[in-house]
């Protein structure tokens, strides 16, 4: 008899982003579980799903951008999945399933918390997750963080019990104090910051918009105001940032402002900062911060990052989510004058029950107890 089949549909698995290494988790779970696992995608690397144990069977692409392209990725995973009966189908939120929807954002709540206001009709990843959502086809929905699951429960009325709390890991073996430490001296020496100053980053992907970089330099600003020459200020990802850079020349911060892209071994990046900072308007997770943790860099987040619900027993070093520019000043000069060290290492600690195994076992226990209520 041969091995249970498990299926993981997810639209792109070409590029190394949160959901991407969320599938490549899954599939390292489900394979330890005995299955065989094929991913079902649009876009994606064989390579990459090869080193996961994974097969990649590419579904075709409806050529035309729309919600409509989205709706034709559920049909081919259902046609797919009537031909080959497998014994578990993981969605990533772009089709249903009768098992498990692992959603990686809230749409409708992230318009309202960055832009204020409701999407427009015809949205197209919204009409698909209402489709998904309300169709209730699923037998749990796993999110990143409670917030997306009171959000969900409200929104689309789905019980409480078919809610799944999934936070996302870190690999163990690049984020470690050690390893920042070690880099810390070569990284702020190429950022031009000398040891007497104190170095606070906002490291991202991109999106400025939703990390409220904006948020960052008018706080800046203050923290400059407050003690001229004392601090410089990071910030990291893909995006254009000229218009924040305009904002930093404008409230005369410009020289105190440090601007990069993405690198591969950004825990040097946290190890080079004195504080981490993120001031995002909404992020269902935020993995960026437990990884900065992990690496033993004091943190201070917006009550409305999802990874702030791990520092449930340190609520100093969460922010209210309408707190002023001069709050965030505020509460970044308390933390950087406390003994940042002893504040980092418990957090070191804090971040090793999120680690890849330890989330690897979680899923395992997850899929176990899924196949044993079929």
């Amino acid at each position: 008899m041969g091995k249970k089949l498990a299926a993981i549909a997810i639209r792109q698995v070409e590029k190394n982003t949160g959901a991407s290494r969320n599938a490549f988790e899954q599939a390292d779970a489900l394979r330890a579980l005995g299955y065989r696992v094929v991913i079902l995608a649009e876009r994606g690397k064989p390579e990459l799903s090869r080193q996961h144990g994974a097969e990649l069977v590419r579904l075709w692409r409806w050529p035309l951008k729309g919600a409509f392209r989205r709706f034709w990725f559920n049909r081919r995973v259902q046609a797919w999945s009537k031909r080959h009966a497998p014994n578990l189908l993981i969605s990533h939120g772009d089709c249903e399933s009768p098992d498990t929807v692992y959603l990686h954002n809230c749409v409708h709540l992230a318009s309202q918390c960055i832009h204020g206001r409701e999407l427009p009709d015809g949205h197209e990843v919204a009409a698909i997750h209402d489709h998904v959502l309300k169709g209730g086809k699923f037998r749990q929905v796993a999110v990143n963080s409670r917030m997306m699951g009171e959000d969900l429960i409200s929104r689309y009325g789905i019980a409480r019990d078919k809610i799944e709390i999934s936070y996302p890991g870190y690999d163990p073996e690049q984020f470690t104090p050690e390893r920042a430490r070690a880099g810390r001296a070569v990284q702020r020496e190429s950022l031009g910051v000398s040891d007497d100053e104190r170095l606070i980053g906002l490291v991202s992907s991109g999106n400025f918009t939703k990390r409220n970089v904006a948020g960052f330099v008018a706080m800046a600003a203050l923290m400059e105001q407050a003690s001229p020459g004392r601090y410089r200020f990071l910030v990291v990802g893909k995006d254009n940032a000229t218009p924040y850079q305009q904002q930093a020349r404008e409230v005369g911060i410009e020289a105190r402002m440090l601007w990069r892209s993405t690198i591969p071994e950004v825990e040097t990046l946290y190890g080079a900062l004195d504080l981490f900072v993120l001031p995002a308007h909404i992020e269902e997770f935020g993995r960026v911060a437990l990884e900065a943790m992990a690496c033993g860099a004091p943190v201070l987040l917006n009550a409305r990052v999802g990874s702030a619900e791990l520092l449930d027993k340190h609520p100093l070093l969460v922010m209210a989510a309408e707190s002023t520019a001069e709050q965030w000043a505020e509460r970044c000069i308390q933390l950087l004058e406390s003994d940042a060290q002893a504040l980092g290492e418990t957090l070191a600690n804090l971040a090793r029950d999120y680690s890849h195994q330890a989330q690897n076992l979680k899923l395992k226990a997850s899929f176990e107890a899924l196949m044993a209520e079929r």
